[in-house]
């Protein structure tokens, strides 16, 4: 299978879309979907959700319909405190693939807990840092 991605780096300004961006290239890389990335204003709608705009999307490619693998939010220290994160997670959750969260590093437990408040069954939760211009998953 082919393994491509979709991304933008032109333009990329946001702590958040730097992160999008390279957790899409690796994934690219080891998984056998093809992957899309959603950054800021470049939200793709995806089963139907007039909201439902995960930052990144596992697919794969059928006649007439493209299926869901996988979709991965990620959040940053102001969005995970956001009052509408679980709304969002809701959704996401009820497309009914693997759902994954990337949060700064030291807020696996916050996101733990706003994910049981809201719900919502994530198959992971990932810490990110930068290090040394790296981007380093925990």
């Amino acid at each position: 299978m082919t393994m491509n991605t979709i991304t933008h780096e032109p333009g990329i300004q946001s702590l958040h879309d730097q992160v999008v961006n390279l957790v899409a290239q690796r994934w690219a890389k080891s998984l056998h979907c093809r992957i899309t990335i959603n950054t800021g204003s470049e939200k793709n709608r995806w089963a139907g959700s007039d909201r439902s705009y995960p930052d990144i999307v596992g697919w794969k490619p059928n006649l007439g319909r493209h299926t869901l693998e996988l979709i991965a939010e990620v959040a940053t220290e102001e969005s995970i405190a956001g009052a509408e994160v679980y709304r969002r997670w809701q959704d996401y959750a009820a497309l009914g693939v693997p759902f994954y969260l990337f949060v700064p590093k030291g807020y696996r437990a916050k996101a733990q807990q706003l994910a049981a408040k809201a719900g919502v069954a994530l198959n992971g939760i990932y810490e990110y840092a930068f290090v040394n211009g790296t981007l380093q998953l925990l």
